[in-house]
C-alpha cells in the first residue's frame, strides 16, 4: 500500500508506521490525517501484525499542525470542523489499533505530533526531543479529542502544565512525568523501539490483545461522550480576535494583547 505523506515499512509482526514529509518537518496537514486513516484501517486488516512502530522521517518527528495550510484555507467554521474531525478520527484510528503501538520520537514534536505520541501505548523518546502543546499559546482550544489522552498519560496537574502553557519540555522532564516510558540516545531510538516491540512479540497474543483492550475501555469510558463537540470548540476559538493576534504574534515574534474576544 502507497500513501503521498505515509509510508509503511517492514511485514510480519512489526510494521512501522512513518510520518513521510521530512522536508516540512512532517507537519501534520490534510493529507496527513487522510493517509493516516487509510494506513490505520489497512493495518486493521493484517491479522499477522501485533505492534506497530510510529515513528518520522528525517530530524523531527512531527513539526505539529501545517500553520501555512491554516493560514491558506482559513475558510468558513465548516472546514475547520471538518479538518479537526478528520484529526480526531486519526487519533482515534491510532488509539483503537489492536497492535501495540510505540511512538519512537526525536526531534521536536509539537501540537499534533505530541497528540500522535500521546496516542500511542509507549513513547520512547530520544535524548534530545522536546514536546511542545502550543494550542492555547495560538489562541486555539486543544482538538482531535487529546485532553483525555494527555491525562491519561501525565496525570491531571500535568497535563494542565503541557497544554495551558505551551512550554517546551525536555526528554528527561517527560520521562519524570511519564509521557516518556524510556529515554536513549537518538542513534539507538529505533533499536530501542525494535526490543519493546520484540519484547511484546515473547508474549502470547490474545492476552496482550485483551489487556490492551480492557484498560483502554476501562480509561478512555467517559471520552467521547465529554470530548465529542471539541472540533466545534476549536473552530470557535479560531476565530476569535485573541486567536488571530496569537498566530501574528506567532509569526512576528511580537507581543499580542489579549482582549478575551
Amino acid at each position: 500500500m502507497q500513501w503521498e505523506t505515509i509510508r509503511l515499512d517492514g511485514e510480519g509482526a512489526v510494521r512501522e508506521l512513518v510520518l513521510n514529509r521530512p522536508q516540512a518537518r512532517n507537519a501534520v496537514n490534510l493529507q496527513v490525517l487522510k493517509d493516516l486513516n487509510a494506513a490505520c484501517a489497512h493495518l486493521d486488516t493484517l491479522p499477522d501484525c501485533r505492534v506497530v512502530i510510529l515513528r518520522g522521517e528525517g530530524p523531527t518527528f512531527c513539526a505539529g499542525a501545517d500553520l501555512k495550510e491554516r493560514l491558506s484555507h482559513g475558510g468558513p467554521l465548516q472546514h475547520t470542523v471538518h479538518r479537526a474531525r478528520l484529526g480526531a478520527r486519526a487519533i482515534d484510528a491510532l488509539g483503537r489499533l489492536a497492535p501495540i503501538t510505540i511512538a519512537a520520537m526525536q526531534g521536536h514534536a509539537i501540537g499534533g505530533g505530541a497528540c500522535l505520541g500521546a496516542a500511542c501505548d509507549f513513547r520512547i523518546g530520544a535524548q534530545g526531543a522536546q514536546v511542545s502543546v502550543r494550542e492555547s499559546s495560538l489562541g486555539l482550544s486543544l482538538s482531535w479529542q487529546s485532553i483525555p489522552n494527555f491525562v491519561h498519560v501525565v496525570g491531571a496537574a500535568r497535563a494542565k502544565e503541557m497544554i495551558l502553557f505551551g512550554e517546551l519540555h525536555d526528554a528527561p522532564t517527560l520521562l519524570a512525568w511519564g509521557y516518556f516510558s524510556q529515554v536513549v540516545p537518538e542513534p539507538e531510538l529505533l533499536a530501542a523501539a525494535r526490543r519493546l516491540a520484540d519484547k511484546v512479540l515473547r508474549q502470547p497474543p490474545l492476552p496482550v490483545e485483551m489487556t490492551k483492550a480492557s484498560i483502554n475501555a476501562l480509561v478512555r469510558a467517559l471520552d467521547r461522550s465529554v470530548f465529542h463537540l471539541d472540533e466545534y470548540g476549536l473552530g470557535l476559538s479560531g476565530r476569535s480576535q485573541d486567536a488571530e493576534q496569537a498566530l501574528k504574534a506567532f509569526f512576528e515574534g511580537s507581543t499580542p494583547e489579549w482582549r478575551y474576544e
